[in-house]
């Protein structure tokens, strides 16, 4: 089995959660993402380091040869021997090294998530810039006509000097809405670039005003069963324990077997040695660290979960404020008649061009306001689900 093979079954699939199709870009910009790749050949090297040091030393040669001064027969001696350590501690290394290579493969989807929610999170941001470019590009080509109208006017004489200067006001206040919103969305488009390894991202979808706030027990649910830090504290504690069982064996006494091949006064002799290796006198070091690191990682764990708990709550609070106020306003921008009833009214005389476009502002500060409050509500939900983004193999 490969390191970083995911099966689906360690997956808690959350129909409540509606999956986006944004969902699989941010994904896809994860796995193609250079940092991440990083990470996942860091701890591919960690389990590989981790499975050598649990592997026999290599054999021991030795040879000697001693010089007769008095000029008689020269002697030399061959020994090739093997040294291993008590058996035990053998088998609780490699209980720990199991445990923290499936700790390291949940590490690697934590950081899996964590990279594909940053890359949703900038898609979100561009979808909204977008959304935002629209309004506001659908504002300026109305003021370019407005201002053509009443420019012809004017030079018949049936506008004023204030109305059309007005009118160009307005038009260069929109127009550099326009300008600071198109470079926002390119620093974005820039950031994805960087995220999605050099390469430029497909269109980004539109942003969905009608995702929905599931109820606060799924995404506890989600919490509890995917998110791959509670599974990866969960094997360390494991690891930590056996780490305990492997300072214990530690204790007791290593071995060294050696084949041995002499020579002297014109003989040959061949033979074995055995030899034992003690422990160092402080004996219970070892012991106690491992114990301390056992505790140190129940404790890191249960932080860990209250911390999230904190953090799921109050990301619940924020998205159910949210969802209250996009749900309230919803209705007042739905089809977007204000502009056309605004410009309905002035052609035919029951407003002047003043209060129009007095009228037309304050509909795009609106208008921004909600986009605004549509994109912080699906940030918020996409942190809420964001363990979702986890389900790749």
């Amino acid at each position: 089995m490969k390191l970083f093979h995911f099966a689906a079954a360690l997956l808690v699939p959350l129909a409540a959660v509606a999956q986006q199709p944004i969902d699989n870009m941010a994904r896809e910009i994860a796995l193609r993402n250079p940092d991440l790749a990083a990470v996942k050949a860091g701890y591919e090297a960690q389990v590989s380091e981790t499975r050598a040091a649990n592997t026999l030393a290599g054999p021991e040669v030795d040879f000697d040869y001693k010089f007769n001064a008095a000029g008689g027969e020269n002697r030399w001696g061959l020994s090739v021997g093997q040294a291993f350590d008590w058996p035990g501690l053998y088998r609780a290394r490699g209980k720990a090294g199991a445990y923290r290579a499936d700790a390291y493969r949940q590490l690697y989807r934590a950081s899996l998530v964590e990279k594909a929610l940053e890359a949703k999170q900038a898609l979100l941001s561009l979808a909204v810039a977008e959304k935002q470019l629209a309004v506001l590009r659908e504002a300026d080509l109305a003021m370019a006509r407005l201002s053509e109208t009443y420019e012809f006017a004017f030079s018949q004489g049936e506008a004023t000097v204030l109305e059309t200067s007005k009118i160009k006001l307005e038009r260069f206040a929109i127009a550099n809405r326009v300008a600071e919103m198109e470079a926002l969305a390119e620093s974005l488009r820039a950031t994805l670039r960087a995220l999605n390894g050099g390469e430029d991202i497909a269109a980004v979808p539109p942003l969905d005003s009608h995702v929905r706030l599931a109820p606060l027990a799924t995404y506890r649910e989600m919490l509890e069963q995917n998110d791959p830090t509670v599974a990866a504290n969960a094997a360390l504690d494991l690891a930590a324990g056996a780490d305990v069982s492997a300072a214990r064996a530690s204790r007791l006494p290593g071995f060294k077997l050696a084949y041995t091949h002499d020579y002297e006064d014109g003989t040959h002799f061949n033979g074995f040695s055995v030899g034992l290796s003690l422990p160092s006198w402080n004996f219970s070091a070892p012991v106690k660290a491992a114990e301390a690191l056992a505790m140190a990682a129940r404790l890191s764990a249960q932080d860990y979960a209250l911390r999230l708990n904190a953090e799921l709550v109050g990301d619940y609070t924020t998205a159910s404020r949210l969802d209250a106020r996009t749900d309230a306003a919803r209705s007042t921008f739905e089809g977007d008649d204000y502009p056309r009833l605004l410009k309905k009214a002035l052609d035919a005389g029951r407003i002047n061009v003043l209060d129009y476009l007095r009228e037309y502002s304050s509909y795009l500060d609106a208008k921004a306001s909600f986009i605004d409050l549509e994109g912080q509500l699906v940030k918020v939900l996409a942190r809420l689900d964001r363990f979702n983004l986890a389900d790749v193999e």
